[in-house]
């Protein structure tokens, strides 16, 4: 009977797909019931990007030593290294003085980020979010979006969209206020707002183009999401106040290159 299996098959130094036979040595490990704790690297993923070139160990809990790695929270790293647990082998004091290419953040790092609410506060103390988006028939994703700000703290959120996209968000959700996306109606919502969000379910039609060449217009933060990428993509250009959110297909137009080629240097 085995109750765990160790994987130290391969050094944090392999970045290519496992050969013979190590592969077939994984593909034996991942079959087994028993729990799996690989030492530094699930053999097969590359710790230097996370990728994951060929058979790489369904890790259960993962151990590193000494130092993070990177390809341990980058890449595919969250499909196989399962708990991550750091040991630095009595080397902290020495490593402290080192360089490093990463930093892990975990919940309590909001606190630095996130204070406290004083007792007296009301909606009207925490920020006001403008949300942009929804083309006919992608009310879900404004929707989400908005519905995403206010469970993590924004205090008034607003959400301009498509007329028919307006009693849906309103009955699933009736603290969002929503109305019609218009050239009057964004003017005056865009001085309102202290941040911007658009892209969600805007499309790539002339409404949107022109709802995102007006709020591109205003110097207030915003982020980019979705379509305002795929749109930002076809017309470059950089803005100091503007933060982009792409997934991987995304960044891949938006750098002209390759979804395998991001996934590969996330």
């Amino acid at each position: 009977q085995i109750d765990v299996i160790v994987d130290a098959l391969l050094g944090t130094g392999s970045h290519r797909a496992p050969e013979e036979p190590y592969a077939t040595l994984i593909q034996q490990a991942n079959a087994h019931a028993a729990p799996k704790l690989a030492i530094d690297m699930p053999s097969g993923l590359s710790a230097r990007n996370g990728t994951a070139p060929g058979e790489v160990i369904n890790a259960s809990h993962t151990l590193s030593v000494v130092a993070l790695k990177p390809g341990q929270i980058t890449g595919k790293a969250r499909d196989y290294i399962g708990e991550l647990y750091y040991a630095d082998l009595g080397l902290a004091a020495f490593l402290a003085g080192e360089g490093a290419p990463i930093a892990r953040y975990d919940a309590s790092a909001l606190t630095r980020w996130l204070k406290p609410r004083k007792p007296t506060s009301h909606k009207g103390s925490h920020g006001r979010l403008l949300v942009v988006g929804g083309d006919a028939g992608t009310a879900g994703a404004v929707r989400m979006t908005a519905e995403a700000a206010l469970r993590s703290g924004s205090g008034l959120v607003r959400v301009l969209t498509h007329k028919d996209n307006i009693i849906p968000i309103l009955t699933a959700r009736p603290e969002i206020m929503v109305d019609e996306l218009t050239d009057e109606r964004l003017t005056e919502a865009l001085e309102w707002a202290d941040v911007i969000a658009i892209g969600p379910g805007l499309g790539q039609r002339d409404w949107g183009k022109r709802a995102l060449k007006r709020v591109a217009s205003s110097e207030k933060p915003m982020l980019w999401d979705a379509d305002a990428l795929n749109l930002l993509a076809i017309s470059a250009e950089k803005r100091q106040n503007r933060i982009i959110t792409p997934h991987p297909g995304e960044a891949a137009r938006l750098l002209n290159t390759e979804t395998s080629e991001i996934e590969s240097d996330r």
